[in-house]
């Protein structure tokens, strides 16, 4: 595709994603998030830049995944990011539980979160045991 995985590291403390290490990186963010901000200042019909910033940002998203993929990490990455992810998820889980409890009524959106999250970790524990 259009970057190379050696212009970014992995995000480590803020989140998802990847942060630029090298002028190139910088350089291709910019030139992803440039059109979209011009675009923005132009006069012209909604529906156009609708329209081009889904595009853009589709193509964009496509790109980062596809460096994500690229990037090396060794073991002990793996295992420090399923632990950091893991964290998280419990940390979402106990808020989403205490807004159903603060609010006393259950909504379904929790109740799917909820029931989701429990469902994807049994299924990924049940695959991970028998590999």
């Amino acid at each position: 595709m259009i970057g190379k995985s050696k212009w970014f590291s992995p995000r480590k403390y803020t989140g998802w994603g990847l942060t630029p290490v090298t002028w190139q990186g910088w350089l291709y963010i910019v030139c992803f998030v440039a059109p979209i901000a011009i675009l923005s200042s132009v006069s012209i019909d909604q529906n156009i830049k609708n329209t081009f910033t889904s595009i853009w940002i589709g193509i964009f998203l496509l790109d980062i995944l596809h460096i994500m993929t690229q990037m090396k990490k060794d073991e002990r990455e793996y295992l420090h990011e399923a632990i950091a992810d893991r964290n998280a998820l419990w940390f979402m889980i106990f808020v989403l539980l205490i807004s159903v409890f603060i609010k006393q009524v259950i909504d379904p959106i929790f109740v799917i979160a909820l029931v989701g999250a429990t469902l994807i970790k049994a299924g990924t524990q049940f695959y991970l045991r028998d590999k």
